[in-house]
């Protein structure tokens, strides 16, 4: 049986039509001002999302992401370049005539109109006659849980389900393509675990469904994302897939940003494979070496990426361990992170997570082990510091 809220693939004299990408940036630039007072909000973004694919726009707060999916959805014109849905230039059109399903932060909910009406105003706004909106209402609550809750005001829900009710009126269009901004952010923790699980499910209801998720946390965009697109001074960075990005990290920002790694400079020594030698000031560490833009040729400067849950922190002199000052200690519950000051690796401090809630004062001395690998290695893109 076909999905109610997808469509079917377009055809062209009884044969599939040839693919284009569902979303499309050509170089994509976005500024705001004039002259010398001009600031690019997003730069020479180019980008290709495939029908069906979910992608996350991660980064910090001004690195450009949400204004990639502004010009996406038409609510800014791009300076410069194109975008395209399915290979239609939708640079010029308004919102309206995009046909896209978009999920803003607030919920942008009408608190006069009870949740049915709030559904069924996109497509009143489209003139679909009274028999479908109301299939269609009712078939977008089915897909969100929230079929019980259609005769109530959204002050009478909770934040979570009127974000369940804002995702609803999105999807009631049936569009090909739904955009996400930061979509969780106003909810508490607990909340943000159940509807990142809530949106695994819608993810996989609408397998033909594009998702563009715009998000600064990295948890979101490792449960959700078929692939993720690290943003930084409004450019895009890196695109891996989650695995890649964590495990292969291709540059230091993309590591520290990903699950906050430590860098930790070193020089390459002999290279084996996919396993190097490094030197660490005067110690020696084995690496992984993932095929980099350039060769690791002996001598190459370079940073060594460490997770902070793969540090051990032992006693003083344990074997294997090197001496290490405490130098911060902050308990999450879970575990309990260590900055740490290591002998032979000055103006560095590293971070290291231990399991439960574990104490040394500030100041005291400990052990770190590394592990074996010791990590990856990350091109340095100028001096290691």
């Amino acid at each position: 049986m076909s999905n109610p809220l997808t469509t079917p693939t377009a055809r062209v004299s009884g044969t599939a039509a040839p693919a284009q990408p569902s979303i499309a940036f050509d170089r994509v630039t976005v500024s705001y001002g004039r002259g010398k007072k001009s600031t690019d909000a997003l730069l020479d973004f180019t980008l290709r999302v495939e029908r069906g694919e979910t992608i996350a726009l991660l980064g910090p707060s001004g690195s450009g992401k949400s204004t990639a999916l502004k010009a996406l959805a038409g609510f800014v014109r791009p300076s410069a370049g194109r975008v395209r849905l399915s290979g239609r230039d939708v640079t010029d059109l308004p919102p309206a005539k995009r046909g896209i399903g978009v999920v803003v932060q607030s919920y942008a909910l009408f608190p006069h109109m009870r949740v049915r009406d709030n559904v069924a105003f996109g497509l009143k706004a489209r003139r679909i006659p009274k028999a479908q909106i109301t299939e269609r209402v009712s078939d977008a609550l089915a897909m969100v849980s929230m079929s019980d809750y259609a005769s109530r005001l959204p002050r009478e829900l909770s934040g979570g389900q009127q974000q369940r009710v804002a995702i609803a009126r999105a999807l009631a269009i049936r569009p090909d393509v739904l955009l996400l901004d930061e979509p969780l952010a106003a909810l508490d923790a607990a909340l943000r675990q159940s509807m990142v699980i809530e949106l695994q499910r819608l993810r996989d209801a609408l397998p033909d469904t594009t998702m563009l998720y715009v998000t600064h946390d990295q948890s979101e965009a490792l449960a959700l994302a078929s692939r993720v697109a690290v943003m930084r001074d409004a450019q895009l960075v890196d695109i891996g897939t989650a695995d890649e990005l964590w495990s292969r990290p291709p540059s230091s920002f993309t590591a520290g940003f990903l699950g906050g790694a430590n860098l930790i400079g070193c020089t390459v020594g002999r290279v084996s494979g996919t396993t190097a030698l490094v030197s660490v000031g005067d110690k020696m560490f084995t690496g992984s070496a993932p095929a980099p833009t350039r060769r690791w040729a002996p001598g190459t400067r370079a940073w060594l990426c460490i997770r902070p849950h793969e540090m051990e922190v032992t006693t003083l002199w344990a074997a294997g361990s090197l001496a290490a000052r405490v130098t911060g200690s902050v308990w999450r519950g879970a575990t309990t992170r260590f900055t740490l000051a290591v002998d032979g690796l000055p103006d560095q401090l590293l971070e290291a997570d231990v399991t439960g809630r574990v104490e040394h004062p500030i100041e005291s001395r400990v052990g770190v082990r590394f592990p074996n690998p010791t990590g990856v290695l990350v091109e340095a893109a100028g001096p290691t510091r």
